[in-house]
């Protein structure tokens, strides 16, 4: 009970500041800095121009990640959506109770920067909530799923260009490189709330549970997760896995719920190849 306490809160805390730095930022500037919500930017000021009457981006959110969590739902399980679908909702909930906070419309290098601080604050806080908004992150499971030539992040960086190429088509040149801008602060948040700056992550687990620890770390039936359980006498008390950067948290609460005594030792890896990662 208290471990999901504090991961809705950290989703909650992280949908708001988000959402903050949307309605600050990022939207009243043209911003579009990859995933739905980037999208929903792009929708938005299409709308007011073509049809005089603006679709907000909290709506955009719902409608675009509506087919995204029914797949994700059909491919991988209920327990892989349960906390993102609660975050996309509560992060189209705080785009509309943040709608009245006062636009920033000054320097566009000063709302490129704040607003990838906030947005990137935002999204490490809703992965130490073990969830993602929905979006892009999701899409990329959904496509290595299917064709795993490209890694996940590499699914990500793909779909988030096409996005802030779409932006570039509408709003120009000068908006987007702004907005690649934002990209770099919001990811250097996100590297510093998640422990490091490694996409992927390594842990070697010393446990006096190994076969209760194998059955929880198993039970977590994550896309990207990958563990290996050495067999022989000498090494039986090890655990090794690797897993990505958003799952650091919910790793961490399935070690401790299996042994709270275990040690854990936490690396970043430059590249990974192979099953769910890159393709060997």
């Amino acid at each position: 009970m208290k471990k999901d306490v504090k991961s809705y809160a950290c989703i909650i805390g992280g949908v708001i500041l988000l959402s903050a730095g949307m309605n600050i930022f990022y939207i009243p500037n043209d911003l579009v800095a990859g995933g739905v919500s980037g999208l929903g930017i792009i929708i938005l000021s299409l709308s007011q121009r073509l049809f005089g009457a603006a679709v907000p981006v909290s709506a955009t959110n719902i409608i675009l990640n509506i087919p995204l969590f029914l797949a994700a739902y059909w491919r991988f399980g209920a327990k892989y959506i349960k906390r993102s679908v609660f975050a996309a909702l509560a992060f189209s909930a705080a785009l509309r109770l943040t709608e009245g906070l006062p636009p920033f419309s000054g320097d566009m290098m000063l709302s490129a920067v704040f607003g990838g601080i906030l947005s990137g604050t935002g999204v490490g806080l809703v992965f130490n909530g073990s969830a993602t908004t929905g979006g892009t992150e999701t899409a990329a499971h959904l496509l290595h799923s299917m064709y795993d030539g490209f890694s996940v992040s590499d699914y990500v960086l793909i779909i988030d260009s096409a996005v802030i190429a779409a932006g570039f088509a509408v709003f120009g040149a000068e908006k987007t490189l702004y907005a690649v801008i934002s990209v770099f602060a919001a990811s250097r948040c996100i590297a510093a709330l998640t422990a490091g700056t490694s996409e992927n992550k390594a842990a070697l687990v010393v446990t006096k549970k190994r076969e209760s620890m194998k059955k929880s770390i198993e039970g977590l039936d994550l896309p990207v997760l990958k563990s290996f359980y050495p067999e022989s006498d000498e090494y039986g008390r090890f655990v090794f896995c690797i897993f990505s950067q958003k799952e650091i948290e919910q790793f961490r609460e399935t070690v401790r719920s299996a042994d709270k005594d275990a040690f854990i030792i936490l690396f970043d890896i430059k590249e990974t190849f192979g099953e769910g990662f890159k393709k060997l």
